[in-house]
């Protein structure tokens, strides 16, 4: 069997050996489609030998009826019997690939959950989606047509070169004249088909990432009254992959279509060798019958097999791909784990860059447990990778961080993410309705808690009054659309239902109006109370009742303190306190007088 050395340095199975291996106990069901499959081939043959038998009695008078009839019975028999197990060998392969469609989807999207965040970040949304929807679409349908295909492809060939050698094996070699020209020319089209495949699937990833930016992208090219011509990315990446689709055909026809020719031409070879033999008196008339029906008809299967082989190139490179997500290591889990004895949170001298890109550097502090802690600091100093590693979305450099004196690299992960709720500036929301998006996944809840926590967040009254059909209503991408405060408080419901013991904060207001803001601002005081809250911010007037304030900057602590305290240090802070409020009484020269920003 060829093997391949995967990511990991661990070794795998390729091709349909794979295949099977990834079904797993399914396989019986693979294995059972594919043999019922050769046999309902095999009673295709029992028809043609019916129609050599009925030949022979034709040309053999005086003529039993009796025995005709009977060679009738049988061809009926076994042309039912073909029908009744082609039935049973789809039924079987198709509940053995959507049972292998679902468990491979639930296994890449569970592994994905595990890894950290850089993973995303340097791989396009192209390459997953393409994995997770064409390449495991396509196993679906390899496992559901073209296995058992593949089976009575290349069993059935065999059988009948084995039953027409045991009629004359002159006519047979002359059978089998074409086949091997024919993959020669086969081979010749497809030499670099490894490599040309390699080419495909990245040619198509690059066309889909730029495809869901364009989409995503709409309102400003829109605004900037761009059209695809003039998207130049979207552009060059459409036709890179048309003209590799085309440059790739223009190399592949001509062998393709000499290798279809040969495969259509066993006559050619036939008709003069059974002549010759049946002239010289050394061939039945039925025989040589039976090769002019056979002979034709086995290179049907072979068809079948060269179109699957075409197929499996594909399904080959789409499993590489699904293997090198399932062999990527995840956020490795605690041997010795340990639980938190409260939840303060301290960072003990961390260091943590993105690749070469250092961006913390011996970061040291301490949120004691029920204490309010807010980052501040110019864009790009750190404060969101705080906020990260802090929830373990990535593992850091070189130092520790506790949580309840505890490393969280010894914590559960499920347990670790159950302590922790993160409301990002940034929120997502799922294609699904507004319960589904406050529920996130959770069934351990009652409509009366969502209802709770929605009137805490203050979007009940907009929910039940504004939204067509209630918490029925479907939004996101397929459904109604949010403004950024309304998104903004279905996240703090969210966050307030899981009713975590941490929770962080990541510029929750940064796109709120400020009729939002005031909203947000009244569900953030019932959210925080009694818990451990660290809060990044821009806006400084939102965290000036903190218990402590620490300043970053290039990735360092420059202050800490109360706001009181930082304002008299005259720092950093008093820099950015001056300036925040000097912009919050900006304005701009209007026809009409001086307008306030």
């Amino acid at each position: 069997m060829e093997k391949n050395e995967e990511n990991n340095g661990k070794m795998s199975f390729s091709g349909i050996p794979r295949l099977l291996e990834i079904a797993g106990v399914k396989k019986i069901l693979i294995i059972a489609s594919s043999v019922y499959s050769v046999i309902s081939e095999i009673f295709a043959l029992v028809i043609f030998l019916v129609i050599y038998l009925v030949t022979v009695d034709l040309l053999s008078p005086p003529i039993e009826w009796s025995q005709i009839w009977t060679y009738i019975w049988i061809a009926v028999i076994a042309l039912a019997g073909r029908l009744i197990l082609k039935y049973i060998s789809g039924i079987l392969s198709h509940i053995a690939a959507f049972n292998i469609l679902y468990e491979l989807r639930v296994s890449i999207s569970e592994h994905l959950g595990s890894l950290n965040m850089g993973y995303f970040t340097y791989h396009n949304t192209g390459y997953l989606k393409k994995i997770l929807n064409e390449d495991v679409e396509r196993i679906e349908l390899f496992v559901a047509h073209h296995i058992p295909d593949l089976a009575s492809g290349i069993a059935i060939p065999v059988i009948t070169i084995i039953i027409l050698f045991f009629f004359d094996w002159r006519l047979s070699l002359a059978t089998l004249v074409p086949v091997p020209l024919a993959f020669f020319a086969w081979s010749f089209a497809f030499s670099k088909n490894k490599t040309e495949m390699n080419r495909y699937h990245r040619a198509m990833e690059n066309m889909n990432s730029t495809i869901i930016e364009y989409v995503r992208g709409m309102p400003v090219i829109k605004i900037f009254n761009q059209t695809v011509q003039s998207f130049t990315r979207f552009k060059s990446t459409v036709y890179s992959f048309r003209d590799f689709c085309n440059n790739w055909t223009d190399r592949s026809i001509g062998p393709w279509a000499v290798f279809f020719a040969l495969l259509g031409a066993p006559l050619l070879f036939i008709l003069p060798v059974g002549i010759w033999l049946y002239l010289g008196g050394q061939l039945q008339l039925p025989v040589f019958i039976l090769f002019l029906i056979v002979g034709l008809a086995y290179m049907k299967p072979i068809y079948k097999l060269i179109f699957v082989s075409g197929l499996l190139a594909q399904i080959t490179e789409g499993v590489g791909r699904i293997d090198a997500i399932l062999e990527q290591k995840g956020l490795p889990e605690p041997q010795n784990p340990g639980i938190p004895k409260d939840y303060s949170i301290e960072f003990q001298d961390v260091d943590f860059a993105y690749d070469e890109h250092q961006v913390l550097h011996n970061v040291d502090f301490k949120i004691d447990e029920g204490k309010t802690f807010a980052l501040v600091g110019p864009s790009g100093s750190g404060k969101t990778t705080i906020a990260n590693l802090t929830a373990r979305l990535w593992d850091i450099n070189k130092g520790k961080i506790l949580i309840g004196g505890v490393d969280i690299k010894n914590i559960p992960l499920n347990y670790l993410m159950d302590k922790i709720a993160l409301v990002f500036q940034d929120v997502f929301i799922f294609s699904d309705t507004v319960m589904e998006n406050i529920k996130m996944g959770r069934e351990d809840v009652t409509e009366e808690e969502i209802i709770a926590v929605s009137k805490a967040a203050n979007i009940h009254d907009f929910i039940t009054e504004e939204l067509p059909d209630g918490y029925q209503t479907l939004i996101g991408e397929s459904g109604v659309h949010l403004s950024g405060g309304e998104k903004q408080r279905i996240s703090l419901a969210r966050a307030m239902l899981k009713n975590a013991p941490i929770v962080i904060l990541d510029e929750a207001t940064a796109f709120a109006d400020p009729e939002n803001e005031v909203k947000i601002q009244e569900a953030f005081s019932k959210l925080l109370k009694n818990r451990t809250v660290l809060i990044i911010a821009h806006r400084l007037f939102t965290i000036t009742d903190s218990d402590e304030i620490m300043v970053l900057d290039e990735g360092q602590i420059v202050e800490r303190g109360t706001h009181e305290e930082l304002i008299e240090n005259r720092k950093l802070y008093w820099e950015m306190w001056g300036s925040h409020n000097s912009a919050r009484k900006w304005t701009f020269k209007s026809t009409g007088g001086d307008v306030g920003v």
